[in-house]
């Protein structure tokens, strides 16, 4: 299945408003399966913790090519990132505005993390946590994003909607 994925990277680029349907394809289930309004959030068949390690350790792989430090993962970035992925799941949308309404530095601030800079790649659709990083690696626009060397930490979110995986990862310096 062909992942769907979008970058943002702080308030230069705005994300798209909530009411508007996205321009790219959402997955779609199998044949038989009805679509639902909301889907209950169950955990992939790895666990979360396990998941977030793999995503991480891919990107720094990447980073350290290009000459950045690698990326920490930090446990209020995890909470946000989950909270925004197991919301997507639910809803089946791909934005990086919460149902809430909420931006990526709003999600961060009330996990408990005090962002300076941040930015937020998510992703539908790719089965493991090598497989969403490559989608984004093979983006340029999430490319950049990775590859930005202000970074220093990292959350990972990722849940099950469907028969689809729904990741964020988000990248930030703190104060």
């Amino acid at each position: 299945m062909a992942g769907a994925l979008l970058a943002w990277s702080g308030s230069p680029v705005p994300p798209p408003p909530r009411h508007q349907p996205p321009p790219w394809p959402l997955p779609t289930l199998g044949p038989g399966h009805a679509p639902e309004r909301e889907t209950t959030y169950s955990p992939p068949v790895q666990t979360r913790v396990s998941a977030a390690a793999e995503v991480v350790a891919a990107v720094n792989r990447h980073r350290g090519r290009a000459g950045c430090g690698p990326v920490l993962l930090r446990a209020s970035l995890n909470r946000a990132a989950r909270a925004h992925s197991t919301d997507m799941a639910r809803r089946r949308y791909l934005t990086h505005t919460g149902a809430d309404g909420s931006g990526p530095a709003d999600r961060m601030r009330a996990a408990g993390y005090h962002p300076r800079h941040t930015a937020e790649n998510i992703a539908a659709g790719p089965a493991t946590p090598e497989a969403a990083v490559r989608t984004w690696i093979d983006s340029p626009p999430h490319q950049a994003i990775i590859l930005t060397c202000r970074y220093v930490h990292a959350g990972v979110g990722v849940a099950q909607g469907g028969e689809a995986l729904w990741w964020t990862l988000d990248l930030a310096t703190g104060r």
